[in-house]
């Protein structure tokens, strides 16, 4: 399973030995430019390694841009089947589901034994974080989100809450003489959290392991870490590309 699809993102799973074939599952959080500019690469690389079932879960609109990238590409598409690779994975057997409501999406317990909720939060475009809960663990997933009272109803007692933490102080728009960047930055706290915000959700969801994501460049990672612990008690990771994290059963 794979939450959102950047760009990059097929390279950075082939980097730590994960195929992208492999991912049958995808979530999409939103339709912002950096959450999916990578679809067109890990929609027809994996079928090109061998993929032949697909199922997406995201937003309205998830089903205009998957149409729109098989329209783009459908020379390359077709000059692909007529070379014996079957249509599966790509024309067919795709599953796209647009959330609705904030429902369970699915309970799968012979091919997928997991337990799937979406919950709305607070961005601005439509976007939804995801519980992801099996007989042993539960993970969330925050999407980019302001403060919410949502996303501490969704994770709680969660074992991992992968928290939005934009707002970390950083050397390119927290100090800088440049008017629009300031401005912008000044925009963000309405659609984003700081790491003493994600604290205080994961210290009032009371889960396990919070890790702080979603940052800008250069931000200070130690003041990030000092910041999240004054509010939340429990094991707070800084996120880091590649990076494998194992949930403890204690």
């Amino acid at each position: 399973m794979l939450i959102d699809c950047g760009e990059g993102t097929t390279a950075q799973l082939q980097r730590v030995n994960i195929p992208p074939e492999s991912i049958t599952d995808l979530f999409i959080t939103h339709l912002h430019s950096d959450h999916i500019l990578g679809y067109g690469q890990f929609l027809l690389g994996g079928w090109a390694l061998g993929r032949r079932k697909l199922r997406v879960v995201g937003p309205k609109g998830i089903k205009h841009y998957h149409n729109t990238m098989v329209d783009l590409f459908k020379e390359d598409i077709n000059y692909r089947i007529s070379l014996g690779r079957s249509p599966r994975g790509i024309l067919e057997n795709v599953e796209l589901i647009e959330i609705e409501d904030e429902s369970e999406i699915m309970r799968r317990h012979k091919e997928w034994p997991v337990t799937v909720t979406a919950k709305k939060v607070v961005h601005n475009v439509p976007t939804y974080a995801f519980r992801f809960e099996d007989r042993q663990y539960t993970v969330v997933h925050s999407g980019d989100t302001a403060p919410t009272n949502g996303v501490v109803d969704l994770a709680q007692e969660a074992d991992l809450l992968i928290q939005d933490a934009c707002l970390a102080v950083n050397a390119v728009y927290k100090n800088t003489p440049n008017s629009e960047l300031q401005r912008i930055w000044e925009a963000l706290q309405k659609e984003h959290c700081s790491p003493a915000q994600a604290a205080d959700i994961a210290q009032r969801a009371n889960v396990k392991t919070l890790v702080l994501t979603h940052f800008l460049p250069k931000i200070d990672e130690e003041r990030a870490r000092q910041e999240a612990s004054a509010r939340f008690g429990g094991e707070i990771i800084i996120g880091q590309d590649l990076q494998t994290i194992s949930i403890n059963q204690d």
